[in-house]
């Protein structure tokens, strides 16, 4: 028993040892083969979802799979692939406007038809809708779009690259676990095989974050594979972007509305332009949106076009929608019926006229119309196109706050686009202040080029004032032209002054318990306007509007054109 007991005393010794050992080092950095739950880890809420995997990231994006082919739900493709596709709820159809046609398709069909007569089925529906989501067929969309996808399963995901250029990868080296993330006791994603390629996405002491090529994101230790190496990506160029012919004049533009409330102002033509120098374009309000229906109001004249052209002026026809018996009216955009009896109104008397141009002048759109807007913008455009009619289209200057005019498809549609360079103060403001700053109209301009090319930019500048009176009851204006502001100035023996911070002349005067305060449009303020639009390059001036002006304004604007 002497002689047992030490070995006894030992083995016990070397349990508790191995114990120690076991615990302390063998738990602690041995290599944990606890699987994880790869449905949870990925997001995937159903058997025909899928996550997206966007540029080698696992986003908040989900496709779904329907039959045999997969969807994406139109916000994300707008948001992530192309935003020119355009669902309208009234009309249940998915459309896509190009250079001379519209493509459209009825929710849940297989056929899609465009506005030249051609016809196509596929073997999917091209959109469906899901509750409250419209899911379009990624096929359908990569016909207009350059973008790849792969979808892969279990767990269910899709990558999707709508981007390409450099990026790191690195060759696994031996057989190795993809983790949830760094550390020996993650759980385990999946095996991956050495000689797997894969995209470095993060690299930290000893682990990476990699993707490997069937869109599994992990972690793997640096040791397990080789350095990186800059690898630069193919990208996917199915598509090519069709050219949307333009119309457009030969060198600068100088446009200048005329204001025609009724039938009887166009016999107003001659007595508007014959003092005038330089404008080749006029744009007469004529054409008035009446109601949602689509009904247009007309004032054109055959006579009025020839007198235009006589004087070797072309005619862009101004289509508004403020003028009608309802006020604003935006309602109609967000039918195609409506829309397409707007564009067949107008363009039927173009034709009939030889009318040269139409000048959109849609104001009060609220975000609600926008993509209705942007789209009837499309439309007409293809309309226009097809007769070699130049299309305007009038927007205010740009903010977040109007954002949805879209200047940028409109610089793809349209010919030209103009901004509102005026009523940075407005009759209901509630500070008196320039209609027009020379701040503003750089901002306006500058802005604008962010989005629309510089031949095609155009700056309206106002011919009109605003007299503002100020009293203990608040603030108020009135518009004037510009002879009638200076007959004011001289009536109220107001003193002038240049504002260079404005680039206007100020005057003021207190008199009868009121203050008034001008901010004076005229030749000298009109020139300062010229000089950015010239220093920023753009293609021309519109003035708003004929009848307003003074004479010597006529002779800086000639000075601008012919620079």
């Amino acid at each position: 028993m002497k002689k047992v007991l030490p070995t006894i005393v030992i083995l016990i010794l070397i349990g508790v040892l191995g114990t120690v050992f076991y615990r302390t080092y063998y738990v602690k950095y041995s290599y944990s083969a606890e699987k994880a739950d790869v449905n949870a880890y990925y997001g995937v809420e159903s058997e025909d979802d899928y996550p997206v995997i966007l540029q080698d990231q696992l986003s908040d994006y989900h496709a779904k799979k329907i039959g045999e082919h997969y969807y994406l739900d139109l916000e994300a493709v707008k948001s992530l692939i192309n935003d020119r596709f355009y669902y309208s709820e009234e009309d249940i159809e998915l459309s896509y406007c190009l250079p001379e046609t519209r493509v459209y398709a009825q929710e849940g069909s297989q056929t899609w038809k465009d506005t030249s007569g051609n016809e196509t089925t596929e073997e999917y529906a091209i959109c469906v809708q899901n509750g409250e989501i419209l899911y379009v067929a990624l096929d359908f969309v990569a016909k207009y779009s350059n973008f790849s996808y792969e979808t892969f399963s279990a767990p269910n995901r899709m990558r999707i690259y709508t981007e390409w250029g450099e990026r790191q990868e690195a060759t696994v080296t031996r057989d190795t676990s993809l983790r949830v993330s760094g550390g020996v006791k993650s759980a385990v994603v999946a095996e991956v095989p050495s000689g797997t390629r894969v995209v470095i996405l993060d690299k930290m002491d000893t682990w990476c974050k990699v993707e490997t090529e069937d869109a599994l994101i992990g972690y793997i230790e640096n040791r397990k594979m080789t350095d990186s190496e800059t690898v630069t990506t193919t990208p996917v160029t199915n598509y090519t972007e069709p050219a949307y012919k333009r119309t457009a004049l030969d060198g600068k533009v100088n446009m200048a509305w005329h204001m025609i409330a009724g039938a009887a102002g166009n016999a107003t033509l001659a007595e508007r332009v014959d003092n005038t120098k330089s404008i080749n374009v006029i744009a007469p309000t004529w054409f008035s949106v009446l109601n949602e229906s689509g009904s247009v109001d007309s004032r054109a004249t055959q006579e009025y076009v020839d007198g235009a052209h006589q004087r070797d002026m072309q005619v862009w026809a101004v289509l508004d929608n403020f003028n009608g018996p309802e006020g604003v009216q935006q309602r109609f955009l967000a039918s195609a019926e409506s829309r397409n009896a707007v564009i067949s109104s107008v363009m039927d008397t173009v034709k009939e006229m030889g009318i040269d141009g139409v000048n959109v002048d849609i104001e009060g759109i609220t975000e609600e119309y926008g993509e209705d807007y942007i789209e009837f913008i499309r439309e007409l455009s293809i309309e226009c196109r097809k007769e070699e009619c130049i299309l305007s289209v009038d927007n205010y200057v740009p903010y977040n706050f109007n954002d949805h005019y879209r200047l940028d498809e409109q610089g793809v549609f349209a010919d030209y686009v103009v901004v509102m360079g005026y009523d940075e103060h407005y009759a209901g403001s509630q500070e008196a202040g320039s209609v027009a700053s020379i701040d503003y109209v750089t901002y306006g301009i500058e802005e604008a080029l962010n989005s629309v090319p510089a031949d095609k930019l155009i700056n309206g500048i106002p011919f009109y004032t605003r007299i503002w009176k100020t009293t203990a009851e608040g603030v108020s204006s009135e518009a004037y032209g510009m002879d009638q502001i200076q007959t004011f100035i001289a009536n109220h023996n107001m003193e002038v002054e240049w504002n260079a911070s404005c680039g206007q002349n100020y005057a003021e005067v207190s008199e009868d318990d009121a203050t008034y305060q001008i901010w004076v449009e005229d030749a000298e303020s009109v020139e300062k306007k010229l000089e950015v639009m010239d220093a920023n390059g753009i293609i021309g001036v519109a003035e708003w509007c004929l009848g307003m002006e003074s004479s010597n304004v006529w002779d800086v604007i000639a000075e601008y054109m012919n620079h």
